[in-house]
């Protein structure tokens, strides 16, 4: 899992989305958003951090690094949480 609620990101002035949920601005360049559209861009900036410091890594063993450093919940759902909670630090390979 990444972070996907109650994220600040840039606004975009002036969009449909500006438009419709002004309420959500954070001073004047900042909205705060929630779901998968904030959650995908965390979860790429981590992949593109992991080939960054090694490029030669397979779509399979980013997945496979992704998985196992996550950071798990012990009393959550598997099947509801997958395997954690994504932890960046752990996953970027030295």
């Amino acid at each position: 899992m990444a972070p996907g609620v109650n994220i600040v990101s840039l606004r975009s002035p002036n969009s449909y989305l500006d438009k419709l949920q002004k309420s959500s601005r954070v001073e004047n360049d900042y909205t705060t958003l929630s779901g998968t559209s904030m959650a995908t861009p965390i979860c790429a900036g981590v992949v593109a951090l992991m080939k960054e410091a090694n490029p030669n890594l397979t779509p399979d063993k980013i997945k496979e690094l992704l998985m196992t450093n996550t950071d798990v919940w012990r009393d959550r759902d598997k099947n509801v949480f997958g395997s954690g909670y994504i932890n960046a630090e752990r996953s970027v390979p030295n």
